[in-house]
């Protein structure tokens, strides 16, 4: 083989892998960070039984899910992704975890501390809990996500179902909530950690 024809065929193939670089899929866009709006002041109690307000949060950048301690289908899913979440950072003082109960009639702080056992919370992490219609009001007008109970049928027995965001809300340190994360997806946590980190430079 000559050097002409051997540099031809190299220039071919760098060719053939510049075609195939090129149609590779471009990478994910990083998530979306804007302002929708302060959450505001509230106090609500926690899993060990005492107040927390919006005050004890402000300078940190925290994550919020909404569950409650009797599902047993998509809450279990999000707590685990907050576990994993809460264990990624657990160096950082800067960084704080927030469950708010959707039933908070039912889940007292000791049905909350019993759950958050489940899942190893360590005090970064609060679960809340509080009157029913603060709670609702917190999550619907400044969170501005759903809530709602319905009922099921199911051979003539009926049941109460809670209807639920199943999005975390990601919350600057100056208390504004700035990305929603589908906590149902696969990749969920590393958006989220990485909207975290980003705010946390901020």
């Amino acid at each position: 083989m000559t050097r002409s024809v051997l540099l031809r065929q190299c220039g071919s193939l760098l060719s053939v892998l510049g075609a195939v670089v090129g149609c590779a899929p471009a990478p994910a866009p990083p998530p979306e960070i804007r302002s929708y709006r302060e959450v505001g002041d509230f106090t609500l109690t926690d899993q060990t039984g005492n107040p927390l307000s919006s005050k004890a949060l402000q300078g940190k950048v925290w994550v919020a899910n909404f569950v409650f301690t009797s599902c047993t289908a998509e809450c279990l899913i999000l707590s685990k992704r907050m576990a994993n979440l809460q264990k990624q950072f657990s160096g950082n003082d800067r960084v704080a975890f927030v469950s708010f109960s959707v039933d908070p009639g039912t889940d007292n702080p000791a049905r909350l501390a019993k759950y958050a056992d489940l899942f190893d919370a360590g005090t970064h992490w609060s679960f809340l809990t509080g009157d029913h219609a603060a709670v609702e009001t917190l999550i619907k007008e400044k969170f501005l996500l759903p809530l709602a109970q319905s009922s099921e049928e199911s051979d003539a027995l009926q049941k109460a179902t809670l209807i639920h965001s199943d999005r975390f809300a990601i919350v600057d340190s100056k208390g504004v909530v700035r990305a929603y994360v589908n906590g149902m997806q696969p990749k969920a946590e590393q958006e989220i950690a990485a909207i975290v980190e980003q705010l946390v430079a901020e």
